[in-house]
């Protein structure tokens, strides 16, 4: 029985788990393709980057790439 308990909360957080890393990738790339895209705010999406980055939304490297992006002239 208690091995029952036990699979069922390792379980439950493994789709806790997995359904947080979707959308923390569908954050980078959503704001990926806003910023390839142009014709955005460069400040406000830094300081959006800023917070999904506080947030854990997105990662240090994929903060750093799109930061790169928006410095590269991406917003042309």
């Amino acid at each position: 029985m208690l091995d029952r308990i036990a699979f069922f909360f390792a379980e439950r957080q493994y789709r806790h788990d997995l359904m947080r890393l979707e959308e923390n990738a569908m954050t980078y790339k959503l704001m990926k393709r806003i910023i390839t895209k142009g014709g955005y705010d460069e400040e406000k999406t830094k300081q959006k980057l800023d917070v999904f980055l506080m947030a854990d939304r997105i990662t240090t490297e994929e903060y750093q790439e799109l930061m790169e992006l928006i410095g590269g002239g991406a917003n042309g």
